[in-house]
C-alpha cells in the first residue's frame, strides 16, 4: 500500500512538472510563480526511499537497482523511460544554450522553468515507474515467496 501511495505522489509530481514544462515552452508564468521550485524537494523526498527499496529488492549479482524494476514492465514502458531520459538530456543542453544568451541574473523565468521542469519530469516519471514496479514485486513476493530472491 505504501508503494502505491508513493507511486501516486510521483505521478502527481510528474503531471505538475509536465504542466510547468508546457507553460515554460509557452512563455507563461505558472499561477504559483516561483513557488513551483518546491518540486525540487518533492522528487528528492521520493528518490531516497526509492533507491533504498530498489536496493533491497535487487537480485543477487545484479549490476544496478533499476534494471530489475524496469524488467517488471513491457518494452513500451522501458522505451518511454529511455525517451524521457533522452528528452531531459536534450532539453538540458538547449537550456544551457538559452541561458548563455543572457547575463547570469537576467535569464527569463520561462527559460528557467523549462530547464528545471525537464529534469523534474524525468525524476518524477522514473519514481512513478519505480514504485509501480515495487508494487508488482511485492505482489509477486506475497503470491509466491519462494520465487522471490530480493532479500
Amino acid at each position: 500500500m505504501g508503494y502505491l501511495i508513493l507511486a501516486t505522489v510521483a505521478a502527481v509530481g510528474f503531471l505538475a512538472s509536465l504542466g510547468c514544462h508546457i507553460l515554460g515552452w509557452l512563455h507563461i508564468d505558472p499561477p504559483w510563480g516561483k513557488s513551483v521550485f518546491v518540486l525540487h524537494v518533492g522528487f528528492l523526498l521520493l528518490w531516497f526511499p526509492l533507491v533504498l527499496f530498489a536496493n533491497r529488492t535487487m537480485p543477487k549479482g545484479a549490476k544496478n537497482n533499476m534494471d530489475h524494476l524496469l524488467a517488471e514492465f513491457p518494452r513500451v514502458v522501458r522505451r518511454a523511460v529511455a525517451a524521457l531520459f533522452a528528452y531531459a538530456l536534450l532539453n538540458f543542453v538547449y537550456f544551457l544554450y538559452c541561458t548563455s544568451q543572457y547575463p547570469k541574473r537576467d535569464v527569463p523565468f520561462h527559460i528557467e522553468l523549462r530547464g528545471f521542469s525537464g529534469h523534474w519530469m524525468l525524476f518524477y516519471g522514473v519514481a512513478a515507474v519505480g514504485y509501480v514496479a515495487l508494487v508488482r514485486l511485492a505482489r509477486k513476493r506475497r503470491d509466491s515467496p519462494e520465487s522471490f530472491s530480493g532479500d
